[in-house]
């Protein structure tokens, strides 16, 4: 039994790494033109992913450039428009890391559900994704907002949460 848990321990381990490694931030892109956006679809999720797979401390070089050609693509993007409100601004101001995190799972549910979009499905999705980060950084700075929102979240009222409370906090 035990040799069974250390291979999955392993298997699970070697598929993070090599995951987290097929990422690359595209050299010489452009984003001038509407259509130019489009092109890049593909490697604005997988470089979400990679943040969200990538533990804080590896990888310096590779997170801030991805984490700038990610928000030039936001910025500019002719079809993803994300707000930031109190209830982010709180959850992300100890950890400003996370500020990407939030746009990044917005933007992901963004770009797969562009048919049917919902405004507050994406900001759910964007919450979710920063209390995943949050729980599995060692390092991060504790925060009482995403300590309450990760036992909401354990509990899977965080859909009822982001109904009741995600506009209000100031």
């Amino acid at each position: 039994m035990k040799k069974i848990i250390i291979l999955l321990l392993a298997v699970v381990a070697f598929s993070f790494k090599t995951k987290a490694q097929t990422f690359h931030v595209p050299e010489n892109y452009t984003l001038k033109e509407k259509a130019d956006y489009g092109k890049y679809e593909d490697d604005v999720i997988k470089g979400i992913d990679w943040l969200q797979d990538t533990p804080w401390p590896l990888e310096e070089q590779k997170r801030m450039e991805t984490n700038v050609f990610l928000m030039k693509w936001i910025q500019g993007s002719p079809t993803v428009s994300i707000e930031i409100n109190g209830s982010v601004a709180k959850m992300t101001e100890k950890n400003p890391q996370l500020l990407m995190t939030f746009m990044g799972g917005y933007t992901k549910y963004a770009l797969q559900n562009k048919t049917a979009f919902d405004k507050n499905k994406a900001n759910q999705a964007g919450v979710k994704a920063v209390i995943d980060k949050y729980v599995v950084e060692t390092d991060h700075k504790n925060n009482s907002l995403l300590n309450k929102l990760t036992k909401i979240d354990k509990d899977g009222k965080l859909a009822d949460w982001m109904t009741s409370d995600f506009n209000k906090t100031k």
